[in-house]
């Protein structure tokens, strides 16, 4: 298609032609406007040299004929079609026309014998149009009549104001960039960076045996893929319990030797005459993806086509709970509608929820019930330790089956919610998660522990029979007990499993401006020095206050490397306005964020730990959760919501263990805080630069190439970057759509209902807050990550929402980061995280993390 380059604007003359073919163009004022009309069809003279391609300056001599200007002679023909667009530019007196022609390499061209060949050379013009303001937006629409459309500007002939009519209406000329601007960042070409593979823990724990596939269950509508029949084969053979005497490997098996009976170990060896409790259940750990909701819920509905003969009965136990025939399912509140019935077909299996307003009160109303879907905070806030009264149905009666989905969920087991699932009451125990191990080997044991498989559901046991190896050295013999317990209880497919289409996974490495870098090195700096002074100084308190500090100049550093000078101009507001009087209550939030997301922060009362894994799955809209507010110490020490209400009700004095006790503040654990940067860095007061910053301009750079039928989304940390790269879009008249924690969650279907059925829009801006869970975002075949995060398996889990059953082209994943800043670090961490030495020799500290002084030192190697 015909297109044009941009306008600028520049002192321009009087006068002009009729562009607008019904009024002629207004007397300009002292501004002017460039655009570029690009590829507009020619042919070359056929004196070219047949190695030339161009593109070089010519001129436009004539509505019909052009003549290069670098003294070669050489000229050629404008295509007629276009011919009278060209003698009306070159009659408007007001304007200043720049043209670059570039020779067409084609098939045509590269054949030198054919008989076209020897006459002319196809060619392309591109016309840069240099104008008044005035005329902006008659000249746009007066060639949008000619089917022409205006690109950006290439090259600097004016360093005037840069403006187009065809991709963003101005009303204030000074907002618009200069020429020079547009042409650095949009020349400075994207060199994205194929990541290779990295080896994975969970690799090691994949189950590469080829399973039998089982029919699929009458009550599923959708359409069972191969992986998910066998997948429910291993999960039916494991709810029959312990294969002691099959043909089927397993964690124990049953000896009949000439000196005995007895039951061995066949992970470590040991052997026992008495046989191991009963165990019905595993871990489905497919990676994020391959339909692990649809594989349970198909499970479930085995039990509809099996007669009740064949129901579990091999549980001997004396059971004291009245055994109930339906499935307790708990959940983070986000998925609870990925599980309601959608693939179930109409009245095949009856769903109830325990949650919020509509809960469960009598074992009655269990009768005809399939499925009870509930969440982590619901049994967390109904669990009674230590037989208190009032014992809620959920304690009440034994489940047919109880499934953990996002099981990581659990990992520590000293947390009241690891503590409260595992107090439930089944026949068979199912973890669900697509990350069993996130930190640390022992992440897995907790799944251990509530799945019931002994002996590892002591961690003590399996910490000395496979973590301690490791220790060792005995690397072998570890991975091999592992790998082979892994193999009997614990069904991990690679995605390769589901021919999913290719992922491309890219890194974007981008240059500061000269300013923006100015102003990074100025608060890096600023940070070193309050590092340097704060490690000379013995003073625990004032180490932490310095730490919290340096919090949040890291928090900064971040900030800029995503919005350059339109964080400075607020930095330094703020600093003007608030910086001598800045409290502990407004510091603490953001302290509090950036310190989960470094690591897991405990409760110094109850070690619970209050990691951004639990505030993502959060269950802040149930009442139950509605709790006293957790409390954040300047110290770093933190006491949560159920003992500070623990606490006021002992009438105990709220402290952290210092005296005097430090300064506290109220935090909150939501999500939603994760996405705010502090009100006072978003005062609309302030005028922001012109130019986008480098990293999102490189952003919609990219995207501006890409083809328009392809979809994209945009992950940012902090809603504040996603109004930047909102702004950038529509000045490339691109049209997006958000989706952040601002969005109510009764909107939210329709906010992606909306990107998956209107072709003409290209993005969602989502926050990793909100995408890392529970969206399935398959229309869509790009994603980019605009910052490195701390924690790499969120990173992993936002892009999953892309590359998943039901994509159908090749995903493509950008991470963009500055080069030569903290987010290279940042990079360097997450490698550290995946590293499996690390995973597995990793200590289990229940998330207490670094002490100030440890901080301080790991922040500085980072600077």
């Amino acid at each position: 298609m015909e297109t044009l380059h941009a306008v600028a604007v520049r002192n321009g003359q009087e006068g002009g032609a009729d562009l607008t073919h019904s009024s002629a163009v207004s007397e300009q004022n002292n501004t002017g406007l460039p655009k570029v009309i690009q590829a507009i069809p020619g042919k070359c003279d056929k004196q070219m040299p047949a190695t030339a391609t161009g593109p070089f300056s010519v001129q436009i001599v004539s509505s019909d004929r052009f003549a290069a200007t670098d003294g070669t002679g050489a000229s050629g023909s404008i295509a007629a079609e276009n011919r009278q667009m060209i003698q009306s530019l070159l009659e408007e007196s007001s304007i200043e026309l720049f043209s670059t022609c570039t020779l067409d390499t084609g098939p045509t061209a590269r054949k030198p014998n054919s008989v076209a060949s020897q006459l002319f050379r196809p060619c392309a013009l591109d016309i840069t149009i240099y104008g008044p303001e005035d005329i902006f937006e008659d000249i746009g629409a007066w060639l949008q009549e000619y089917g022409l459309y205006l690109q950006d500007v290439r090259q600097v002939h004016l360093d005037t104001k840069y403006c187009n009519p065809h991709k963003l209406s101005v009303d204030d000329i000074d907002s618009c960039p200069m020429v020079s601007d547009v042409v650095r960042q949009s020349s400075s070409s994207l060199l994205l960076e194929h990541v290779p593979d990295r080896p994975d823990l969970l690799d090691l724990l994949s189950n590469g045996n080829e399973l039998e596939e089982t029919q699929q269950p009458a009550a599923i509508r959708t359409a069972l893929k191969k992986h998910q029949k066998q997948g429910l084969t291993f999960m039916l053979r494991r709810e029959r319990g312990w294969a002691f005497v099959e043909n089927q490997a397993d964690v124990w098996e049953y000896l009949d030797v000439g000196h005995g009976e007895y039951f061995l170990n066949r992970v470590s060896g040991a052997h026992q005459i008495e046989e191991p409790p009963p165990f019905y259940g595993g871990i489905v750990a497919d990676p994020m993806g391959l339909g692990k909701t649809l594989t349970m819920i198909s499970l479930v509905a085995t039990d509809l086509d099996r007669n009740s003969s064949e129901d579990v009965t091999l549980d001997t136990d004396e059971e004291t709970k009245p055994r109930v025939s339906a499935t307790l399912i708990i959940i983070p509140p986000p998925l609870i509608g990925t599980w309601e019935d959608q693939h179930v077909v109409p009245d095949g299996m009856e769903f109830r929820r325990h949650h919020g307003k509509t809960r469960l009160t009598d074992v009655e109303e269990l009768d005809g019930v399939n499925v009870v879907l509930t969440t982590y905070h619901t049994v967390s806030a109904e669990w009674k330790p230590d037989n208190q009264p009032g014992t809620s149905i959920l304690f009440s009666v034994r489940w047919r089956r109880i499934i953990l989905d996002e099981a990581h969920f659990i990992r520590n087991g000293n947390s009241r919610i690891a503590r409260a699932s595992c107090e439930l009451d089944s026949v068979s125990r199912w973890a669900v998660t697509g990350t069993p191990v996130q930190n640390r080997l022992s992440d897995l044991a907790a799944q251990l522990k509530f799945i019931r498989v002994y002996p590892y559901d002591d961690p003590k046991q399996f910490e000395a029979d496979i973590s301690r190896l490791w220790k060792s050295g005995e690397d072998e013999e570890a991975s091999k007990r592992l790998k082979y317990l892994s193999a009997c209880i614990l069904l991990r497919r690679p995605k390769a499993t589901i021919n999913l289409p290719t992922r491309r996974d890219m890194t974007c490495a981008v240059d500061f401006s000269r300013e923006e870098r100015a102003a990074y090195d100025e608060v890096r700096e600023q940070t070193i020095t309050k590092i340097d002074e704060a490690l000379h100084n013995s003073s625990e308190a004032s180490r932490a206050g310095v730490y919290v500090n340096v919090l949040q100049q890291i928090e900064s550093l971040r900030l800029i490397c995503d919005l350059g000078l339109h964080y400075h101009t607020r930095g330094n507001r703020i600093a003007q306005s608030s910086s001598a009087s800045e409290e502990w209550a407004a510091a603490a939030q953001q302290a509090f964020n950036v310190q989960r997301e470094l690591s897991p922060i405990v409760c110094l009362q109850c070690s619970s730990p209050t990691s951004l894994t639990e505030s993502l799955l959060g269950d802040r809209h149930d009442p139950s959760s509605s709790r006293l507010q957790p409390q954040f110490f300047r110290c770093l020490r933190f006491t949560c919501g159920d003992c500070v209400r623990k606490l006021q009700r002992a009438r105990q004095t709220l402290g952290c263990g210092h005296k005097p006790s430090c300064l506290v503040s109220p935090i909150s654990t939501s999500h939603s805080v994760l996405e705010e940067v502090p009100a006072a860095m978003t005062d609309a007061a302030s005028t922001p630069p012109t130019a986008l910053p480098s990293k999102v301009q490189a952003l919609v750079t990219d995207i501006n190439a890409v083809p328009t039928d392809v979809k994209c989304v945009v992950f940012s940390t902090w809603r504040l970057t996603l109004d930047v790269v909102e702004k950038g879009l529509e000045r490339a008249g691109i049209r997006s759509i958000r989706f952040d924690g601002s969005v109510p969650q009764k909107e939210r279907q329709s906010v992606v209902d909306k990107f998956k059925a209107d072709p003409g829009i290209r993005v969602m801006l989502l926050t990793l807050s909100c995408g890392a869970v529970g969206l399935t975002l398959t229309v869509a075949s790009r994603a980019y990550l605009m910052e490195p995060h701390w924690n790499p398996t969120l990173e992993e889990q936002a892009l999953a929402r892309i590359h998943r059953i039901g994509q159908t082209r090749e995903v493509t994943t950008v991470r963009l980061y500055i080069r030569d800043s903290f987010e290279e670090q940042v990079i360097e961490l997450q490698n550290a995280k995946k590293h499996l030495a690390r995973v597995l020799l990793s200590p289990h500290d229940g998330g207490q993390g670094d002490d100030s002084l440890g901080g301080l030192h790991k922040l500085r190697a980072l600077l």
